[in-house]
């Protein structure tokens, strides 16, 4: 009988401003952080050492977050371990990662090609400082319970909610410990509700997935009401 060659799943790495590479997941665990000794190294002060990994259990792969301080997303959700599927978008730091998923990994035993046992890859501080978005946002609290009335949105992933590290802290006696998630993409800003949580209205209107965020939006969650401006760097 013939053998056949399936290809390994692919990472898709997308630099703002630098084009994307494309990166084999040709073994079991593909380890992605600040260090060098991860399998994608990436000197992102907002990436932890060891931020997350890429895991395949047989022909499923899976992401997982390994307690970062800034989180991983996926599809715009903050996640701790989920499946990937093609075409899934993983964010780390300002950095953004596309699942393309070929079909089932090679036979455990079967040697895998020189691209995938490649040596670690490093994405440097120039392309970073290519890729940093040229605007950022914060958003002002206009009545609920907070910690603070203003917060600088600072990472690519801002939770809204009671628990601790959300990047708008509420403090009401019934705050879901996770009520929404505000995301960046380069110079674009979103926000989802988080599953099962209380009703997100942005400009008065229900919010079910994800709605980009504009300038000057009122976003209503778990009793708090609070406005978002977009603010160019030489206003920070």
């Amino acid at each position: 009988m013939a053998h056949t060659f399936i290809e390994s799943a692919k990472l898709l790495v997308k630099v703002h401003g630098q084009g994307s590479r494309t990166i084999d997941l040709g073994r079991d665990s593909f380890t992605i952080g600040r260090k060098v000794d991860n399998d994608l190294a990436l000197d992102d002060h907002t990436v932890s050492s060891h931020h997350a990994r890429i895991v395949r259990v047989q022909s499923v792969y899976f992401v997982e977050d390994l307690k970062s301080t800034n989180g991983t997303t996926l599809n715009g959700k903050p996640i701790e371990r989920a499946q990937l599927h093609d075409a899934d978008v993983i964010t780390i730091g300002h950095h953004r990662f596309i699942f393309q998923d070929n079909g089932p990994a090679p036979a455990m035993g079967a040697s895998p090609s020189p691209t995938d046992v490649e040596q670690t890859m490093i994405i440097g501080s120039k392309e970073l400082h290519s890729s940093a978005p040229s605007k950022t946002a914060k958003v002002l609290v206009t009545s609920g319970k907070t910690d603070r009335l203003d917060y600088h949105l600072a990472k690519s992933a801002n939770l809204i909610g009671s628990q601790d590290g959300a990047a708008i802290r509420l403090t009401g006696w019934f705050a879901p410990k996770s009520a929404a998630l505000i995301t960046q993409r380069g110079d674009a800003y979103s926000i989802s509700p988080s599953q099962g949580r209380k009703k997100l209205l942005v400009n008065g209107k229900d919010v079910s997935g994800q709605q980009q965020l504009k300038d000057g939006d009122l976003i209503e969650v778990a009793g708090v009401t609070m406005t978002f401006y977009v603010v160019s760097p030489k206003n920070k």
